[in-house]
């Protein structure tokens, strides 16, 4: 298999991922944070749900990253396989590039806002890309 087609059924499965995310978890946060909290259905406390959600809690950062950042590359990827069924073919791959800058940026504000709230984030993440590292050499028989 080529790394084209790898690349290519990666890209999917993340879409498909983000699917279950933006079907399942996404309802939950805009429960808490535009329908309970507003509604004085959360526990009463002088913090809103997103700070008491993300600040110091390394779990309810990552919650946020995943929903977030999964819904957003879910929407762009289906926007963009939808373009050719409109139309665009000629446009594709300038849409397809802007989609990709709106990602990234997308996942690059997203992880300062959380960096701000969770400072303790940043060692997480550190972890999280040293074992990925570790289990890519690994893998190709580096280590």
């Amino acid at each position: 298999m080529s790394i084209a087609a790898r690349i290519h059924a990666l890209m999917w499965g993340v879409f498909s991922l983000g699917g279950f995310i933006a079907a399942f978890l996404l309802p939950v946060l805009i429960y808490v944070n535009n329908i309970a909290y507003p509604l004085g259905l959360w526990p009463m406390t002088s913090k809103d749900p997103t700070t008491l959600l993300v600040a110091d809690q390394l779990l309810g950062s990552v919650f946020v990253l995943v929903t977030i950042g999964g819904s957003l590359f879910h929407g762009i990827f289906r926007f963009q396989t939808t373009l050719p069924e409109l139309g665009m073919k000629g446009q594709t791959d300038r849409i397809v590039s802007i989609g990709y800058a709106i990602i990234a940026v997308g996942i690059i504000v997203l992880l300062y806002f959380l960096l701000i709230l969770n400072p303790s984030f940043v060692m997480a993440a550190m972890v999280a890309l040293l074992g990925a590292e570790w289990w890519l050499r690994r893998r190709e028989g580096l280590l």
